[in-house]
């Protein structure tokens, strides 16, 4: 059993990660986000789409595939970019973009409000 503290989306539970989110990545998808991940780690200069992009596909990768170190991974680059002050911005364009080239599809298993729950945890912190 997992706490919080190892547990970055507590109090959801790691098998119900893949629940949360209500696109996942393609093959094409995950080629893509592997460019991004790859260019934001070599300090590469990502454009605001781009810096949304990752946003998401990270957390699809992430929670898709159940890795807690990843979610971990994109709550800190999160976090960075904000620190960048490079901040979410036309979110709806950048997501609309990935699924107009087919790089997410809808999650048949998304559970709407799944991921409030641990909106709702956090801000009682």
């Amino acid at each position: 059993m997992q706490n919080n503290e190892e547990d970055p989306l507590h109090p959801i539970k790691l098998d119900d990660y893949p629940k949360l989110f209500d696109f996942v990545l393609t093959i094409k998808g995950l080629s893509y986000f592997q460019k991004l991940k790859r260019r934001y780690f070599l300090r590469k200069k990502l454009t605001l789409d781009e810096c949304n992009k990752l946003r998401l596909l990270y957390v699809y990768y992430a929670t898709g595939n159940r890795n807690i170190k990843e979610v971990s991974m994109w709550q800190k680059i999160c976090v960075n970019l904000d620190e960048q002050r490079i901040f979410e911005k036309n979110m709806h364009a950048s997501k609309e973009d990935l699924i107009q080239q087919s790089l997410i599809v809808e999650n048949p298993e998304y559970v709407e409000g799944l991921y409030k729950t641990h909106i709702d945890f956090v801000k009682k912190l």
